[in-house]
């Protein structure tokens, strides 16, 4: 047998490639919340540290994955780029018919231990971005409820594998959950305006827009 490390060039191009729709060159929703989010957490949303393709790979395959088996079995189906009125771009990965609700995918090596809200439903900090952008999306989707789902790759990151009585933890590994998130109008509302703040800021759009 020969077993040899080769240098695959045709994978290695297509890394970070995404399947869905998106027009180059222009204002993405992505652009506007990375900005906001460089101000509130700015050690941690650095744009001078490269992006780890490997992971962004992962992340697109899984979304490639969750969105044919969904489109099969739930109708679910990406609705193409959205252009909002100030001229904002927006993918959404899915919307579901059968909920009227938007649909997110996300893959991440976060953990799962504490969810993804606080006592008071308030998204923890690490995940703020995922919410502001699915309640930008639902602005342009017409919708209140977005189903989010979550492979995170570590799971709760419990190294023993076991609960406090020694059973088995399940999510101790590489666990798929399922969020069904309701936003309210004013939530939409308020989060769309501040994200068109700071693009007029940034001179990302028209400040008459």
């Amino acid at each position: 047998m020969k077993c040899e490390l080769i240098e695959d060039t045709a994978v290695m191009e297509a890394i970070g490639q995404s399947t869905g729709p998106r027009t180059r060159d222009v204002v993405h929703i992505s652009d506007v919340y990375k900005i906001l989010m460089q101000r509130l957490q700015p050690k941690r949303f650095n744009s001078e540290q490269p992006m780890d393709m490997t992971r962004v790979q992962l992340g697109l395959l899984f979304e490639s994955m969750l969105e044919e088996a969904l489109a099969r079995r739930f109708a679910v189906s990406r609705p193409g780029e959205i252009i909002s009125d100030e001229g904002i771009y927006m993918s959404p990965d899915g919307v579901n018919p059968g909920l009227l609700a938007g649909e997110e995918f996300k893959c991440t090596w976060m953990s799962s231990r504490h969810g993804l809200v606080d006592m008071n439903g308030e998204p923890l900090d690490k995940f703020v971005h995922w919410f502001v952008q699915m309640m930008a999306y639902a602005k342009w989707l017409e919708v209140l409820r977005f189903i989010l789902r979550v492979f995170f790759v570590n799971g709760n990151y419990n190294r023993s594998g076991v609960l406090a009585d020694g059973t088995p933890d399940p999510d101790a590994g590489p666990t798929l959950k399922s969020y069904d998130i309701t936003f309210t109008e004013e939530e939409i509302e308020t989060n769309w305006t501040m994200l068109m703040n700071i693009a007029r800021e940034e001179g990302l759009i028209d400040e008459n827009k």
